[in-house]
C-alpha cells in the first residue's frame, strides 16, 4: 500500500540532520505526502512519562530520523497505535533502522510506493513493587535494565523465573533483552545475538563477578522476577531512566501484548546488518 500522510520524528542533534530534513522535505513535496514533523529533542525526565505525541489516527507510517535511540524513542511515543516505524540512520550504528542517508532518495521513494514489509517485534511489560501500594509500570523495545547506584560499588539482584529462584548476581547490573535489543546493552556486555523474529527473551549480567554467571535465553511465557538485594539499584527502559529502587523492590519483567511494528525495505535482513555494522568479514571463499 502506498504512503501518503507520514510523521517524521527528527533528531536535529544529529550532525547531519539538516542536510537529511532538507532532503526528505523534497521527496515528499515531490510525491504530495502529507507530513508532521515532531522534534526528538525534548524528552521528559522519566520513560514512564513518555507522551504517546505519535499516535496520530491518520498517519500511514513514522519515520524515525536519527540512529536506534531515536527510533525507540518513536516506538515510546506510538506505543499500541499500530502504526509502522522506519528508522532511516543518520546516527553511528543503526541495527534496527532500514535506510541509510546514502540512499535516502531511492530508498524512501520506494517505501512511498509501497515497497516495504513490516516485522512485528516482541517487546516488554515491566512491574515495579516496591510497597504494598505503589506498582509502577513500564514498557520497553530493546530491555529493562537493572543498574548499581551511581555511589555503590556493585549490585546485588537475585532471580527468579516462573517463581523459581534461579540465582543471585553479583556486579554491574542485570539486563533482559528482547531479540530485537540483543543487538545493543546485552551484546556489549557479552550476550548472544537472537534473530528479531525469535520468541525468546535475555538475561546478561553487566561484569559479574562470578564469571560462571551468563546470559539465558529463555522462553517469554514464564515471568522473570528480579529482586533488589541491599545495595539497591537504579531501572532503566531502552536506555531511560524509570526510577530509583531500594532493597527490597521487586521488578516482574514479561512479554508484553503490544508489539512494534518496524518497517523495513524488503531486502534488509538481520546478517547483512550485521556484517556492515559489527565488520564481520571472515573468509571470501575456502582454499584448496
Amino acid at each position: 500500500m502506498s504512503v501518503h500522510q507520514i510523521t517524521v520524528l527528527l533528531n536535529t542533534t544529529k550532525q547531519h540532520s539538516a542536510r537529511t530534513a532538507s532532503a526528505l522535505r523534497a521527496i515528499f513535496e515531490a510525491a504530495a505526502v502529507q507530513t508532521r514533523w515532531v522534534s526528538a529533542d525534548v524528552l521528559p525526565a522519566n520513560a514512564n512519562e513518555l507522551l504517546t505525541d505519535l499516535a496520530d489516527p491518520h498517519t500511514q507510517m513514522i519515520i524515525a530520523c536519527g540512529g536506534d535511540g531515536t527510533l525507540l524513542q518513536a516506538a515510546h511515543r506510538s506505543r499500541g497505535s499500530g502504526i509502522p516505524i522506519l528508522g532511516i540512520n543518520i546516527g553511528y550504528l543503526g541495527f534496527i533502522t532500514s535506510i541509510e542517508e546514502s540512499e535516502l532518495n531511492t530508498g524512501m521513494c520506494r517505501v512511498l510506493g509501497g515497497e516495504y514489509v513490516v516485522s512485528r517485534r516482541l517487546a516488554l511489560d515491566v512491574s515495579v513493587v516496591q510497597n504494598s501500594d505503589e506498582n509502577i509500570k513500564g514498557w520497553a523495545l530493546n530491555e529493562v535494565t537493572l543498574l548499581r547506584p551511581p555511589e555503590k560499588s556493585l549490585i546485588e539482584i537475585e532471580a527468579r523465573i516462573g517463581g523459581r529462584r534461579v540465582t543471585s548476581y553479583r556486579g554491574d547490573g542485570v539486563i533482559v533483552a528482547t531479540p530485537t535489543g540483543s543487538t545493543a546493552y546485552s551484546l556489549a556486555a557479552g550476550g548472544p545475538i537472537v534473530g528479531p523474529d525469535c520468541e525468546v527473551l535475555v538475561v546478561t549480567p553487566v561484569c559479574p563477578h562470578a564469571l560462571t554467571n551468563r546470559s539465558l535465553v529463555l522462553e517469554p511465557d514464564n515471568p522473570i522476577e528480579l529482586i533488589v538485594g541491599k545495595y539497591g539499584a537504579h531501572a532503566q527502559v531502552d536506555g531511560m531512566n524509570l526510577l530509583p529502587c531500594p532493597p527490597g523492590t521487586h521488578i516482574t519483567i514479561g512479554s508484553s501484548s503490544t508489539r512494534v511494528p518496524l518497517a523495513f525495505l524488503p531486502e534488509v535482513n538481520l546478517f547483512d546488518v550485521l556484517s556492515r555494522k559489527l565488520k564481520w568479514t571472515g573468509n571470501s571463499g575456502f582454499s584448496e
